[in-house]
């Protein structure tokens, strides 16, 4: 069945390198995307900085020349002896002058208590007074606060829209020697211009306000000639400014994006009563940012190129070294053991086609022995096979050319037996009963190699009868009473009432083999057990003796035919070396199996395993 493209190590290998390539271009991406991104920010919020530096500055330097007024004010002759004498013309004149002649709002003069003497627009400056007695309390030259609607629209042409004023308050006191007398008071309302916020343009070309409380009341943002004075500001980030905190945040002038820092506006008393902001837009930001990561993109597209081009040859080169390799394994394993793999890469796969060929040149050596010793082993087994057939044939001419003759000596030993002849005398009886005990041992060889003849040529006739083990087994232990009190053993029987289907001269023959055997290696006044019993949808016998014991090297041969232990000893008791061999034939032809299990000196357990009638 042919894999699919994704299944084959070309495709592997080529995705593998493009994974390899994408992650450091994917990693180096978003790192220089994230650095770049964050120094953006940073630039910007140090463009702030700057833009709210400028707008400081201006303020500060606002201050400082309004410090400078009051101070040269209150050192002038002509003003130390008008308020001295509290001549109300003079300071009047003084005060509409100094009005005139600069941006000043407001010119106020005090006595020492903070009481107006006069100012540049009427005598009726109580807020004013208040806010000089506060000034003078705190020991403060300049501060920020609000003068409501009504009280400012009385010192500036400007039109406040009914919003109140956020002004700049300067005071400078006025003595006459080391004795306190007055003071000047400068005001300047901050609504009336954008004198304030301009020079942020001018410098920097951002845009910049300031607000009355969250009022913008004056500012840079001009759309279609018209300036965005009294809009409202952001609640979230008024009341975050509110809590004395700068605030950065994205807001959008004119459809554009900008991104403003806000910053609060305190009075005398540490109160917020506005904030200055300045805006720097986010586009040129944005667009260089877009522009790195263009950048960024088409460096790492070009480098994925190249990689799957650099890999589509290496993956080439390697999955061709692969497929002469696969090629060469394949016409070896047809049989062609002459084939070797030629792959010249100077790399892991030379290495692995020099290893296939020295495997294979190992691998044909062995495939030469192999033939030559399956020749001579096939040699070896025609000539065995032919030696058995032979050993067969005599075996059968043996046994038929034996069993005629047989059959008449045992027949005339039994007509001497029964004294038809006339009497015979002991020592005759004697030797007949000799003679009748060898023709029947003679007979048993006969037999088994009749059986061993007719088991070899698989032409075994078998029936299948019911036959109960247990009675079978008391049948042939009966048959053995006297065989065995010559030897003074004792015969046991345990058996289970269990049948099987079989041949019942089969059966017969091989239960009377073992128990014979058994009896025939038992000591003298031992016992020989017969036991048989149920064992996992079997019928399983055991016949135990208490004989001399088998060498364990002997076990797996004892079923061979013509095998025998010791000749000697063997002798003793008789045995051709074929009736167990018979045994094994039969037990097997009936779906059984049999074997031995012995110690040397406890004697030795036959076990024989038959299929179970249920």
């Amino acid at each position: 069945m042919r894999r699919s493209r994704i299944g084959m190590i070309g495709t592997k290998l080529l995705i593998f390198s493009i994974i390899i390539v994408l992650i450091p271009i994917v990693m180096m991406s978003y790192v220089s995307t994230d650095t770049i991104s964050d120094l953006m920010t940073s630039n910007q919020e140090s463009e702030l900085d700057i833009n709210l530096g400028i707008l400081n500055e201006r303020m500060d330097s606002v201050l400082v020349e309004f410090d400078t007024m009051t101070a040269y004010t209150a050192d002038l002759p002509v003003v130390v002896n008008a308020v001295k004498n509290n001549d109300k013309d003079t300071l009047q004149d003084f005060a509409k002058g100094l009005e005139d002649q600069s941006w000043i709002d407001l010119a106020v003069f005090t006595d020492a208590d903070g009481n107006v003497i006069c100012a540049s627009y009427g005598d009726d400056n109580a807020e004013i007074s208040s806010y000089v007695k506060k000034l003078l309390e705190k020991n403060t030259i300049y501060a920020y606060d609000i003068l409501p609607n009504e009280e400012a629209s009385k010192y500036s042409e400007y039109e406040l829209d009914g919003n109140d004023a956020l002004t700049i308050f300067t005071v400078a006191p006025i003595y006459d020697g080391n004795s306190l007398i007055g003071t000047v008071t400068y005001v300047d309302i901050m609504n009336k211009d954008d004198y304030w916020v301009d020079r942020v343009k001018e410098v920097t070309g951002d845009e910049a306000s300031i607000y009355l409380n969250n009022v913008r009341i004056s500012t840079t943002c001009i759309k279609d000639g018209v300036d965005f004075v009294g809009e409202l500001a952001d609640e979230d980030i008024y009341e975050t400014v509110s809590k004395k905190q700068d605030v950065r945040s994205t807001v959008t002038i004119n459809g554009v994006p900008y991104l403003a820092k806000y910053s609060p506006i305190y009075n005398i008393d540490g109160e917020v009563i506005g904030m200055t902001c300045v805006g720097t837009p986010k586009s040129p930001f944005t667009a260089l940012l877009n522009s790195v990561i263009q950048k960024i993109f088409f460096i790492a597209f070009s480098s994925l190129i190249i990689a799957v081009f650099v890999a589509v040859i290496l993956n080439k080169k390697i999955v061709d070294s692969i497929k002469k390799l696969k090629n060469s394994a394949e016409s070896f394993g047809r049989g062609n053991y002459d084939e070797r793999a030629s792959i010249d890469t100077g790399d892991e796969l030379e290495e692995l086609a020099e290893s296939f060929n020295k495997m294979a040149d190992e691998i044909g050596k062995s495939d030469k022995k192999l033939k030559s010793d399956a020749h001579t082993l096939k040699t070896s087994f025609d000539e065995l096979k032919e030696v058995d057939n032979l050993k067969s044939e005599i075996l059968s001419i043996v046994s038929h050319e034996l069993r005629t003759p047989l059959t008449a000596i045992l027949g005339y030993v039994e007509l001497l037996k029964d004294e038809t002849a006339g009497k015979l005398s002991e020592k005759q009886k004697e030797f007949i009963s000799v003679i009748s005990e060898n023709s029947d041992r003679l007979k048993r060889i006969t037999d088994n190699m009749s059986d061993l003849v007719t088991v070899d040529n698989k032409i075994l006739d078998i029936k299948r009868d019911k036959i109960n083990l247990k009675k079978e087994v008391n049948d042939i232990l009966r048959s053995f009473d006297y065989f065995a009190e010559s030897k003074n053993i004792v015969l046991l029987e345990d058996v289970d009432n269990l049948d099987i289907k079989g041949d019942t001269s089969k059966i017969h023959q091989v239960l009377s083999n073992l128990i014979e055997n058994a009896i025939k290696f038992s000591k003298k006044q031992t016992k020989v057990t017969v036991m048989g019993f149920e064992d996992k949808g079997n019928i399983h016998l055991e016949i135990t003796d208490q004989g001399p014991g088998i060498p364990k090297e002997h076990l797996g041969k004892i079923f061979d035919k013509f095998y025998q232990i010791d000749s000697s000893s063997k002798r003793e008791v008789g045995g051709s070396g074929l009736g167990l061999a018979v045994c094994k034939k039969i037990v097997e032809s009936h779906g059984g199996s049999i074997w031995v299990e012995s110690k040397i000196g406890k004697g030795t357990t036959v076990h024989v395993m038959f299929p179970l009638i249920k």
